[in-house]
């Protein structure tokens, strides 16, 4: 054995562990897997922070479990990085897509949702969005710091799961263009 791999051995338990691994090597299998984790992250440019979609929490599940089975020694520290670098891979591609091409982008991360037309609930969206009109309440409050449905002049179930509130402009005010 070589003094790279008898290193290996000592302070990571090798690449695939054969007997348990001291709590040393667990420290140090974490730092490093932490660290090349975040590098990943950081390169596929996910959102796990922001405004997640699904696409981006189904990535941050999968590294998770992926990445723990690396610091734990239940699976190879190389296979791990490898297989969480093909799905940081596959998730940069298919988000640049999204951003390139509106379908992609529908398909991938959904399409917003309107819940409220000019004050009024349009349950079936909610239905089909699984959005009560409590969820909807609360939305406003917390975004809009409102309580009043007529003040609302649209409502949207975003791609991203959140509701976000349009209000109509105060009396007196000129509207402001909207975007499409």
């Amino acid at each position: 054995m070589d003094e790279y791999s008898a290193a290996l051995m000592r302070w990571f338990g090798g690449d695939m562990p054969e007997r348990p691994l001291a709590f040393s090597q667990v420290a140090a299998r974490a730092a490093v897997v932490y660290l090349l984790g975040l590098l990943l992250v950081r390169i596929g440019k996910s959102r796990f922070h922001g405004r997640p979609s699904a696409i981006d929490v189904v990535l941050g599940f999968m590294l998770g479990s992926l990445l723990s089975r690396g610091i734990t020694g239940s699976a190879s520290v190389s296979e791990t990085l490898i297989a969480s670098s093909v799905l940081v891979a596959l998730h940069w591609c298919a988000t640049a897509a999204a951003c390139r091409w509106h379908f992609v982008g529908t398909l991938v991360k959904g399409r917003a949702k309107l819940v409220v037309e000019d004050g009024r609930l349009i349950r079936a969206n909610m239905l089909s969005s699984h959005i009560s009109e409590h969820d909807i309440y609360e939305a406003m409050r917390l975004a809009a710091n409102i309580n009043d449905l007529s003040l609302v002049k649209a409502a949207y179930k975003e791609r991203s799961g959140l509701i976000s509130i349009v209000l109509y402009p105060p009396r007196g005010a000129p509207e402001q263009a909207s975007s499409p």
